[in-house]
């Protein structure tokens, strides 16, 4: 708990009451010794009863105003905090003490002297655009020809009201207020200043000055940016806006790193709420801090997350505003029930679930809510996290038997559990793993009598690759469904599945058509890419496959066509991407009545692999989500045979037992 903390912002109070910093006239010895001292607070931090503040910091808080939302501080406990729904009008103010800026903070100065990189993952309204700027401006001041980019996908996070307005502002505010006076003769445009200025000098004009250089750049379309420049100070604003993050992060390194020498500090930041196009890249490097140099920390946030080490996570509930005591300590516990409140009375009420999944990406409380993808993302990414850690905290995800299939000495395709075979279950897999794959069975095939399976009881949704070699990042993804029927339970879910990426297509072709000989399901799949009509013919197992699904004219929504394939389904066109969506999501939603405790079940609680549904909480049509085109490519064929009658066995038997099934076949 922090106490006294008014001691770090002296100097802003004293302003804030008078107008000015010092009393002393300037050119006076007390005029410069003030300023001297201030000087070197902001390059060395400040301590206060033992408690230090970086350079940074104490920067930040005494030389920099903000807009913010002013709130009656209060002291005692959670149940003591007054709570108010009024309108409250931002003004300029300096900025309080908070302890998650205490944390932020002491966390740069650790990845300094490591010499390692930042990332940091938020929630919304945290202040952090101001908090870098003040960073820039203070690099700008106290680093004699020090170099600061700001970097952003798009110029709307950097000008004319982003990060290097603030920053230039304070540039401004220094001018004006302090000691600290630096030109900007020489460049002083809306994307780049520089501390510098022209000196006639026996006739010749001269730049002189600190020479100091913050300057905005954007990375649309562009990774390269910052290639070749020399930077002390990087600072990636709004990281999940970035559709090349990966790439544009690995071209800028340079400029900070020489060899195995670190020379400089990148920052990189996202929000939740704001991720979009590089929601993945992101969650990839906060998960793996050590492959790309960045400060590990431990994850204290997941669920599940104690032990393993992550990048910085600031939560909703800390220093939320309304829930911050006198000294600037986070009434977690108070703020957490607050946002609770919220989100229960959103589930409970809302028709629109979007609203529920934005609320909880906005305000966040663990890395895993802010990553989820609500941009461009109609199914219900709540709704699957919270299955998803279910999934995980109750070993669900061992449900299914991972294995291999077989021809016996019969020819008959058979299953047998390989503990040596290993699914593919993260995704985004890690660069290099082994995309070998694995078949992964859930519920073995429903038999009659005679040990046949019921022709049209299963079908199989499959998403292709493109081209051959086992090092693309592309996988192929098929799910073995059961369909609706009366006589094996539960039914309309994923009984198997083979995702994986050999080195050849062929090579994964024939697990699928194995996989499909063993369900006594057709196929269908994607018809723009890969080589399962070819393959087909080739081996003569076109009966495997499923007919061509009609497509709706885009000049006649009521007339219907086909692309002359014969078999498969054409996803090529956005309006047939979003039918197929839409269809998905109903699917996912659909409800499957309750369970042993009274809670509503749907069919996405039927969902156990961990990786799928990691993708469907991610899911933007920008990204590679194969795992989810593969059950996009299902609902079309689901749809176009809904018709079609499972044909019943000649004898009846008991319902499935799904959790008892015999997976070892002879």
């Amino acid at each position: 708990m922090f106490v006294n903390t008014e001691e770090f912002r002296r100097e802003a109070l004293h302003f804030q009451k008078y107008g000015y910093y010092c009393p002393d006239p300037p050119g006076s010895a007390g005029y410069a010794e003030y300023w001297a001292e201030q000087l070197r607070r902001c390059e060395e931090g400040w301590t206060v009863g033992g408690t230090p503040i970086t350079g940074d910091h104490y920067q930040y808080l005494n030389f920099n105003q903000i807009k913010l939302t002013r709130t009656d501080k209060v002291e005692g406990t959670p149940e003591q905090l007054v709570k108010s729904s009024a309108t409250r009008r931002k003004i300029k103010f300096f900025p309080d003490f908070w302890d998650a800026d205490y944390s932020y903070y002491q966390k740069v100065e650790e990845a300094k002297a490591a010499g390692k990189h930042l990332m940091v993952g938020k929630a919304r309204r945290k202040g952090f655009s101001y908090k870098n700027a003040a960073m820039a401006a203070n690099q700008y001041n106290t680093v004699r020809d020090s170099y600061t980019l700001l970097c952003a996908y798009d110029k709307k996070f950097l000008y004319p009201k982003g990060i290097m307005t603030m920053a230039t502002d304070t540039l401004s505010f220094f001018n004006q207020h302090t000691a600290w006076k630096k030109r900007r003769h020489v460049v002083n445009k809306q994307d780049i200043v520089k501390a510098s200025y022209l000196e006639n000098i026996d006739g010749q004009y001269i730049e002189k000055g600190y020479k100091s250089i913050i300057q905005a750049l954007t990375f649309k379309d562009n990774p390269d940016a910052a290639r070749g420049k020399d930077g002390n100070l990087i600072i990636f604003e709004e990281c999940g806006a970035f559709d090349n993050l990966y790439d544009s992060y690995m071209a800028t390194r340079p400029c900070v790193e020489d060899g195995d020498v670190v020379t400089g500090l990148i920052v990189l930041f996202g929000t939740g709420g704001d991720m979009e196009g590089g929601t993945i890249d992101f969650e990839m490097m906060f998960y793996d801090p050590d492959t790309y140099n960045l400060l590990p920390v431990e994850n204290v946030w997941d669920e599940g997350g104690q032990g393993t080490f992550c990048s910085f996570f600031v939560p909703s509930y800390q220093s939320k505003v309304g829930f911050i005591d006198a000294q600037g300590n986070s009434l977690a516990e108070a703020a957490k029930e607050s946002e609770r409140i919220k989100r229960e009375h959103l589930k409970a009420n809302t028709k629109n679930p979007g609203a529920y999944d934005k609320q909880v990406t906005e305000y966040p409380w663990c890395p895993k809510e802010a990553f989820r993808q609500t941009v461009g993302n109609i199914f219900p990414a709540a709704t699957l996290q919270e299955w998803r850690n279910q999934v995980v905290r109750d070993g669900l995800h061992k449900i299914g038997v991972v294995g291999e299939l077989f021809k016996n000495g019969e020819g008959v395709v058979r299953f047998r559990p390989n503990p040596d075979r290993r699914a593919i279950d993260k995704f985004p897999h890690d660069k290099g793993a082994d995309l070998s794959g694995a078949v992964v069975v859930y519920q073995t095939p429903y038999r009659d009598a005679q040990g046949r399976v019921p022709d049209n009881l299963y079908y199989i949704e499959h998403d292709p690759f493109g081209q051959d070699g086992g090092t693309g990042g592309s996988l192929g993804a098929a799910y073995v469904k059961k369909r609706i029927n009366n006589f094996s339970q539960p039914d309309d879910m994923i009984v198997a599945s083979w995702v994986a990426r050999p080195p050849s297509q062929d090579a994964y072709n024939e697990v699928l058509f194995m996989l499909a000989e063993y369900f006594n399901a057709r196929i269908g799949f994607e018809n723009d890419r890969g080589e399962v009509i070819p393959y087909a013919r080739r081996t003569r197992s076109l009966r495997w496959l499923m007919e061509e699904v009609e497509i709706f004219s885009k000049a006649d929504g009521t007339k219907v066509r086909k692309l002359g394939r014969t078999y498969g389904c054409s996803m090529g066109s956005e309006e047939r991407k979003g039918q197929a969506e839409l269809y998905l999501r109903d699917w996912l939603m659909t409800p499957r009545g309750t369970d042993e405790h009274g809670n509503r079940k749907l069919n996405l609680h039927y969902i156990f692999e961990v990786a799928l549904l990691e993708e469907l909480i991610k899911y933007n049509r920008k990204g590679n989500f194969d795992r989810v085109s593969a059950l996009l490519v299902g609902q079309m064929h689901a749809k176009a045979t809904y018709f079609k009658t499972v044909d019943a066995p000649a004898e009846r038997e008991d319902p499935d037992d799904f959790f008892n099934r015999n997976f070892f076949d002879n």
